[in-house]
């Protein structure tokens, strides 16, 4: 090697290309090492900060840990409410919610990455759809105020409502992350289901998406998760207003057996006189409450919210691991 190609290098004349080209290689890992240790005091301090707060509320709200507080219904005397209304609610919204996010987000998503042209229009769309998987809840919920309180719906049902807004809020990680697990099959899976003459649709519905359905059903689970533990949209629908019927169903189970289906959900979703609750509300109004025993219960509910939202996140886990 010339003197020429090692100024060029940065060497000396005695120096190698064994040295890796960098007389500051030293420097350089002593600085790798450095931004390596930065790394794990920040994950150690946002994990510290984290279990203080777990371990604040739950001893905050421990004495109301029980079973009664699963069960009782909300009450004006804190000693004898309960989460069960917010509970039930909670779960009704979030299966009607997965009965129109999980076929709209994965056509979507399918739509996107396999038939969709790559032009300035798809572009635009793909853009759209990256910038609302970022928008705060709040703003989902002045929509949903905007649109189905006062426009579609008059301020008819508050539970279809929040059912629309929250499917709005969690829609768009939902065809993002779907995307990507789609885009993540390899192309030789296509192309071999190509050669033995399956149609598009055939490679898509046999290989495509069994392959992509762990980062699919990750995808769902992890992003309802988020949507059962959002309060603001919910508090800007209005149901703080409405409260919970422990007769009341989301479904007329009279309707559904004696073969009018037609009226299944209509004579409760789109009823005047719906009543309906869920459990972030139901935590949020309590905290703001005056009496100590009221705050209490607001803690032992956000111990109920965590395990929960966990409990959704383990089984995204397991799933994963198990289909995959």
């Amino acid at each position: 090697m010339n003197n020429q190609n090692l100024d060029a290098l940065g060497l000396s004349e005695g120096q190698s290309s064994d040295s890796k080209f960098d007389p500051k290689l030293e420097s350089r890992q002593m600085w790798g090492k450095i931004f390596a240790y930065f790394c794990v005091f920040a994950t150690l301090l946002g994990l510290i900060v984290l279990a203080f707060l777990i371990f604040d509320v739950v001893g905050d709200g421990s004495s109301r840990l029980n079973t009664a507080m699963l069960t009782q219904y909300p009450s004006r005397r804190p000693l004898e409410a309960g989460y069960r209304a917010a509970i039930l609610g909670t779960f009704w919204m979030l299966a009607y919610v997965l009965l129109l996010v999980v076929p709209l987000g994965v056509s979507s998503a399918i739509y996107l990455e396999e038939y969709a042209p790559k032009n300035w229009f798809t572009e635009l769309i793909e853009l759209n759809i990256y910038n609302l998987a970022g928008i705060p809840s709040i703003i989902y919920g002045l929509l949903g105020l905007g649109l189905f309180v006062r426009g579609l719906y008059s301020g008819r049902s508050v539970i279809v409502t929040g059912i629309l807004t929250i499917t709005l809020l969690i829609l768009p990680p939902v065809i993002v992350i779907s995307r990507e697990a789609i885009r993540a099959v390899p192309q030789s899976v296509r192309q071999a289901s190509y050669g033995v003459g399956a149609t598009k649709w055939q490679t898509i519905r046999h290989h495509v998406l069994p392959a992509a359905l762990p980062g699919i059903l990750t995808a769902v689970i992890i992003s309802s998760s988020r949507g059962i533990g959002e309060t603001a949209p919910i508090v800007v629908l209005g149901a703080g207003t409405v409260l919970f019927d422990p007769k009341a169903s989301p479904i007329n189970f009279g309707a559904l057996f004696s073969g009018r289906f037609g009226d299944v959900f209509t004579d409760t979703l789109w009823s005047n006189d719906n009543f309906f609750s869920v459990l972030p509300y139901q935590i949020y109004e309590w905290v703001g409450d005056a009496k100590a025993d009221f705050q209490t219960l607001a803690s032992a509910g956000i111990v109920v919210l965590l395990v929960l939202v966990l409990g959704m996140n383990l089984i995204a886990i397991f799933l994963r691991n198990k289909v995959s």
